[in-house]
């Protein structure tokens, strides 16, 4: 296939880790033949797979100004080996797994013996910082230390020398992490050409934020069900209500507000009489199998000195301190309804108990009436605009838009709270409604009736929410066993970059690396770096 529109380079604070650690990374977007993008995506991609393309952990990231940062939590049960950090946009996979950033990694996990199988005894890739595109260059810029040897919980205080950048505009993105030596050995993973054979779906860039994309068929036929209106709830906190309509082929592209953690969808969708849609919803990430390069798993002896003292540390912070563990946000704290305010509210037990749903509409004072039609019975709202009449008003259940007024008018009156009315036209995306009638019953579950058949519930993963990566030194009496010392994701802010960081050594004595790393305009990444040693006293 043709080359990916976007492209992504990514970083992360070090390539050897233990089970249970964050790990961290920082992500930069740029056009094809490192071209200005038009119309960036928003959202990033980030999975920890095995070499066998098993996705371990996964989440999605906000892309601001063409970068995005975060971290994933490495699972507890992970056997020993090699694995590796993939990243991606929506778009680059119609272009498949080959376009997407790989870094491998390094797992220990410390309370098991197996060892992930590996298919040959070569290690694949090279280091990168020996690739033509990945180059040391100090005559860009140099890292200078006020010494080399600190004591515990000594400030470092790190100059960078900015002398020989003429432009900082010229910079995408630039990353700092400070961390014991050997626990960073980045390669550069031979990725097979072959991996994808294409698509037959096309994914549109996430311009806007989050989406919901796949399909409409008719399970008659098998064909693709066009023009068919495609209805997406959002249930709980932050409710929402989101139309959209399937394409000539089927197809259906639904934008997402930017929430955080996991919440419930439905989606249903409402096909002419004769029809029996099925939804097929796409999967948020990369489900094409493929081989990445497995190599027999091996440690040098400086690397698993340096693991066992990872080890410790991460078990000492365990003991005092929870975890790193994977938020479980759900965005805004609101029970607000999407159309704001309603225009009526039906409190129904303030009326006297009636039969029917029906009859609260037409027996009592109400902007709502129940007409008949061909056989059929729908609901019209009566107001003030004479718009109203041209339009059907959208009529839900809990949230859920419901197509079958006759499901909504058998429900038992003493199930229901309350009903909400917006007596005016309602424009939501590219769909026009004459108002809204929307019930809401007493337990909230839709008060027994069954949703429409096509509709299907999804606990869909929003975005993970913001983190803060500047490490600070502990409390005195609380170990400081940070293993990655310092992060800093993203130097360059607005296109500047402070020339100064000041950060506090750790409890652990020993080695440790700085390296910066950094994006230019033409692709290309450039490093220093710079060591220091921790003793426990000067002698």
């Amino acid at each position: 296939m043709s080359n990916p529109e976007e492209k992504i380079t990514m970083f992360c604070d070090r390539t050897l880790y233990v089970t249970g650690e964050r790990i961290m990374f920082s992500a930069f977007l740029q056009g094809e033949n490192n071209l200005e993008l038009t119309g960036p995506s928003r959202v990033l991609y980030c999975e920890l797979i095995t070499p066998g393309g098993e996705k371990i952990a996964g989440n999605k990231f906000i892309i601001e100004n063409n970068s995005s940062y975060g971290s994933l939590v490495i699972p507890d049960a992970l056997l020993t080996g090699y694995y590796y950090l993939r990243a991606y946009t929506k778009v680059m996979r119609n272009y498949g797994p080959d376009s997407y950033f790989y870094i491998r990694i390094n797992i220990i996990n410390p309370s098991r013996n197996e060892v992930q199988t590996g298919k040959n005894d070569n290690i694949i890739g090279k280091p990168s910082l020996n690739e033509p595109n990945l180059f040391r260059d100090e005559k860009t810029f140099r890292l200078i230390l006020n010494k080399n040897k600190y004591l515990r919980r000594d400030t470092v205080r790190l100059s960078i020398d900015l002398s020989g950048i003429n432009d900082f505009s010229e910079w995408r993105g630039m990353c700092l992490s400070v961390v014991p030596e050997y626990s960073f050995n980045e390669f550069d993973p031979e990725i097979p050409g072959d991996l994808f054979s294409g698509n037959t779906d096309y994914y549109p860039a996430e311009t806007r934020g989050l989406s919901v994309t796949g399909k409409i068929k008719d399970n008659k036929n098998g064909k693709p069900i066009p023009g068919t209106p495609v209805n997406l709830s959002i249930i709980g906190k932050g409710k929402d209500f989101i139309p959209a309509q399937s394409d000539p082929e089927g197809r259906f592209f639904i934008y997402l507000p930017d929430y955080e953690g996991k919440r419930d969808l439905f989606i249903s969708a409402a096909a002419d009489p004769g029809c029996d849609p099925e939804i097929l919803v796409d999967n948020d990430f990369c489900a094409v199998p493929f081989e990445l390069p497995s190599p027999l798993f091996k440690l040098t002896v400086k690397e698993r000195e340096c693991a066992y003292k990872i080890a410790v540390n991460f078990q000492l912070e365990n003991h005092f301190r929870k975890a790193a563990k994977e938020t479980v946000a759900v965005g805004p704290d609101t029970n607000n309804m999407f159309y704001g305010n309603p225009s009526e509210i039906i409190h129904v037990d303030d009326f006297i108990q009636l039969p029917t749903v029906e009859d609260y509409f037409n027996e009592l004072p109400s902007s709502v009436k129940v007409r008949k039609h061909q056989g059929g019975k729908y609901f019209k709202i009566i107001g003030g605009q004479a718009e109203l009449t041209e339009y059907k008003p959208l009529v839900m259940l809990d949230m859920v838009a419901v197509d079958d007024i006759s499901k909504i008018l058998a429900i038992a009156p003493t199930d229901i709270s309350r009903i909400e009315l917006v007596k005016e036209l309602y424009v939501k995306g590219d769909q026009t409604y004459g108002g809204i009638i929307n019930f809401i019953s007493k337990k909230g579950n839709f008060a027994g009736i069954d949703l429409p058949s096509s509709g299907i519930f999804i606990n869909y993963r929003f975005f993970a929410p913001k983190e803060d990566f500047i490490l600070s030194s502990l409390p005195i009496n609380e170990p400081d066993t940070r293993n990655t010392v310092f992060w800093d994701p993203q130097l360059i802010s607005n296109g500047k970059i402070s020339g100064k960081v000041n950060f506090t050594t750790s409890d652990t004595p020993g080695k440790y690396i700085i390296l910066l790393r950094e994006l230019n305009a033409q692709g290309q990444i450039c490093s220093a770096m710079a060591g220091f040693e921790v003793i426990r006293q000067i002698k």
